[in-house]
């Protein structure tokens, strides 16, 4: 049964219960939810790289984990003190990219493990790093990957983001946007609100004729 679209903002986009879990992100979700067990690798056994794709739920991730660590977001321009890392068991780096200064980042990677925190590195791609002594702690450190949406999780995805506006579509609306959309998350999200807004202001059902037309 196709149903007209209407606005409904999600309210618990944070919980458990709202991940999407398939074998694109298992090891990640592992990771994060294991992390007392089983986290990084000597010489940095504290330390862990989150590698994915853009709205691939790295920070969704990262803020979970910190809920259950203790963990601080470090920020660009944050100063890491003697008397934050004495405070805190555990730390994050999250979107490390180009922007962030090298030798920011060595200093705060060195006193974290000179410390014996533990410490949560994400990138949606790690930056070719130009000052060797960083370079070396990263390429050492231990790294898992959120690898782009298999059929499971698009299937998952899609259905979700339209449950997230009380919409619900056929098996063959899934199916068919399985298909044509890309395999990159920030398009299959605009693709579904797209899809979500054209239905309202035109009073249309879902179908996918409609879809074709957007």
């Amino acid at each position: 049964m196709q149903q007209i679209a209407f606005s409904f903002d999600a309210s618990n986009a944070h919980d458990w219960d709202e991940y999407i879990r398939s074998s694109s992100n298992e090891h990640a979700y592992n990771a994060i939810t294991n992390w007392q067990k089983s986290w990084g690798v000597e010489p940095y056994p504290k330390t862990l790289i989150l590698e994915g794709p853009k709205s691939s739920g790295k920070t969704f991730l990262a803020k979970k984990w910190a809920a259950d660590s203790g963990a601080i977001f470090i920020k660009k321009l944050h100063e890491l003190t003697e008397s934050i890392l004495d405070h805190h068991k555990a730390f994050i780096i999250d979107d490390f990219d180009k922007k962030w200064n090298e030798q920011a980042v060595f200093h705060h990677f060195n006193a974290i493990a000179e410390k014996n925190k533990h410490l949560l590195i994400t990138s949606t791609k790690l930056p070719k790093i130009q000052l060797p002594d960083l370079a070396s702690r990263i390429n050492a450190t231990n790294k898992v990957t959120i690898a782009l949406p298999d059929d499971d999780m698009m299937q998952m995805l899609i259905f979700k983001l339209f449950s997230n506006h009380s919409i619900v579509v056929g098996p063959e609306i899934i199916s068919y946007l399985i298909k044509t959309l890309p395999r990159e998350f920030p398009e299959i999200v605009n693709a579904v609100e797209k899809i979500n807004s054209y239905a309202l202001e035109h009073k249309r059902k879902i179908t996918i004729p409609l879809i074709k037309q957007i």
